[in-house]
Order: structure tokens, then sequence, then C-alpha cells
């Protein structure tokens, strides 16, 4: 019965995969910000090049540095989350078994 049903949900499964896939480049193309450094460095060419108006230039660059501010903001977010989440812990683990040479060592070496 389990076989049968695999079968049937196969399609929707696979849809739902790619979807996924899909969601996830758009997600790294949105918030990526190498894009968006790029996109500025083609925007001031372009007025440079009196190609857009100023104020298409400024309107478009105010968008431009508002999306790469949220996204610093973002991960900003993250990393706060990360160093100050409840489970973070550090463990220090140290064995006993070579110590005792290791003071015998310095015992012998002292004057």
């Amino acid at each position: 019965m389990f076989f049968l049903d695999d079968l049937l949900l196969a399609p929707i499964n696979g849809l739902h995969f790619i979807a996924k896939q899909i969601h996830e480049m758009a997600e790294k193309e949105l918030n990526d910000e190498s894009v968006i450094k790029q996109e500025l460095l083609e925007l001031q060419l372009r007025h440079e090049l009196e190609e857009i108006s100023e104020q298409e230039f400024a309107e478009r660059e105010a968008q431009l540095f508002a999306r790469l501010r949220a996204i610093k903001e973002q991960q900003l977010e993250v990393m706060q989350d990360i160093h100050t989440s409840g489970t973070s812990s550090m463990v220090v683990e140290t064995s006993s078994a070579g110590d005792s040479d290791f003071w015998q060592a310095d015992k012998k070496d002292a004057p």
C-alpha cells in the first residue's frame, strides 16, 4: 500500500521539490549583496553616460541602498541569534593520563 502511495504522490513531491529549489534560488539572489552592488555600479555608469535622469538615478539608488541595508540588518539579526542562543555552550575536555608526566618533567627541570 505504501508503494502505491509513493507512486501516486511522486509527481506532487517532484513539483514541491522544484518549487522549493526555485524559492531558495530567488531568496539567494534577492539577498545577495554582490548582486545589489553590481546593480549600483551599473546604475552609476548609466547615470554618467546620461542614459537616465538625476531623479531616476536618485530613486533607484535609494531603493538599492534600502535593500542593502535590509540584508545587513537581517545578517546582523542572525548573528545576534547565534551569539545569544540559550542552547549555545562550550565544553572543555581534559585528560589526566598525560598530565602526571608533564608535571613530573617540570619538577625535574626545576633547580
